[in-house]
């Protein structure tokens, strides 16, 4: 059964990665790149080669819909928990859902300011923050991982996070990136727990305070830059990490077109 660790883009996915991956697959709590192997994305080239051709995904890139279950029940064949990380909206596609009860144990959903998102993407994609609100905004949204392109379909931020925290059929948790920021040890434990109930862990103050030391925004950041991180695309994948970075980057009226777009969403979470 599948774990997943799902967000919008630029929402603090990898850092949740990092924290959870260097609890359970090291030692003492060291966190390396390496680990994140342990969590791997989806959709991925090796879980769906053996579905379809891959190159016929290059020419309709959303026919991987029609093989969501089919991967997902592949890798589930060995009755084990294991955590995935994606950023698809759990919504249908012509009927076909991205997941159900049948593949999932739960979820650990990262939301973050989408003011702040904005910001994040326009210098992960290098694309213009005009470009990258609208991104934000488009319901229709889709993105696009590896050497075929697989599809993605996070939809709008608010599509996201919603489709998430609607889901009924399996349970999951929902840890805001602000919060990781003001208190990652408590923030982390919170997740832990949740884990606990899908599998057999030990909840280690010890090794927590560790692996949220190992992963401490600025390490991750010097570690990328000494060694690179093959998940960066156009620039450098830790850029900042602060919370209200926004409020010097976002101008005024693309700030008020996010903030009207997500008032409730935003106001549910704080934000407004």
């Amino acid at each position: 059964m599948i774990l997943w660790i799902a967000s919008y883009p630029k929402s603090g996915n990898t850092w949740v990665r990092s924290l959870i991956s260097s609890y359970l697959f090291s030692k003492n709590g060291s966190f390396d790149f390496n680990l994140l192997n342990e969590i791997p994305r989806f959709p991925a080239d090796k879980q769906f080669a053996p579905l379809i051709n891959l190159q016929d995904l290059l020419k309709d890139p959303l026919e991987i819909t029609k093989y969501w279950h089919a991967a997902q029940l592949r890798l589930n064949l060995d009755n084990r928990i294991k955590f995935l990380k994606t950023h698809n909206a759990c919504v249908s596609y012509k009927g076909r859902w991205f997941t159900d009860e049948k593949n999932t144990a739960g979820y650990i959903y990262i939301v973050r300011d989408p003011r702040s998102i904005a910001c994040s993407n326009a210098k992960h994609s290098n694309i213009s923050l005009e470009k990258a609100v609208f991104s934000l905004l488009n319901e229709n949204e889709i993105g696009y991982n590896g050497k075929y392109k697989l599809a993605e379909t996070p939809g709008s931020w608010k599509i996201n996070y919603l489709s998430w925290k609607k889901k009924k059929k399996f349970d999951g948790i929902i840890i805001k990136y602000e919060d990781l920021i003001d208190n990652a040890e408590k923030e982390f434990t919170k997740i832990l727990t949740y884990v606990k109930k899908k599998m057999n862990i030990k909840i280690d103050k010890k090794k927590i305070i560790k692996s949220v030391d190992s992963c401490q925004f600025f390490k991750l950041k010097e570690m990328e830059d000494k060694h690179g991180f093959k998940e960066a695309t156009h620039s450098k994948f830790f850029r900042i990490g602060k919370k209200d970075s926004w409020i010097k980057e976002l101008s005024h009226d693309l700030r008020t077109e996010i903030e009207v777009n997500f008032k409730n969403e935003m106001k549910e979470l704080g934000y407004l």
